[in-house]
């Protein structure tokens, strides 16, 4: 779950994302119920460590899709924040909350899932996120 962890730090300490959902709103897994909107949530897809034919390495890259799941009052605040994602997670080396990550990459980007009746606009987009372990 270290991509997840990776994301969902640079999210909650991002000024932009911040300027527009509360860092209590920016969870990994499931938003919790009456969680306020706009509300993001971090979750893995799948994961996979390089492949070597020893698998003996103490430390070895990961690559993690990450979905983030944006939920939202209004289609305008989605895209808003979808923006705001999208600029503050592509990432090239460093040291993430404590994880060594190698890169941040844009992948897909989900349909729109949205229900006007309820004001709920929900909308996903995936990231590639590589760090060692």
């Amino acid at each position: 779950m270290s991509g997840v962890a990776i994301a969902r730090y640079l999210l909650a300490n991002n000024a932009g994302v911040l300027s527009a959902v509360q860092a209590t709103s920016i969870t990994s897994g499931d938003s919790p119920m009456n969680t306020p909107l706009p509300a993001i949530a971090v979750k893995e897809v799948s994961a996979t460590q390089r492949k070597i034919v020893a698998m003996n390495a103490s430390k070895y890259l990961i690559t993690e899709r990450v979905q983030i799941n944006v939920q939202a009052k209004s289609y305008a605040q989605k895209k808003a924040v979808l923006g705001l994602i999208r600029s503050a997670l592509p990432l090239s080396g460093g040291t993430v909350n404590g994880f060594a990550c190698d890169s941040i990459l844009p992948d897909i980007e989900g349909p729109d899932v949205d229900d006007a009746d309820a004001l709920i606009y929900f909308q996903s987009v995936d990231f590639f996120v590589r760090f060692t372990r």
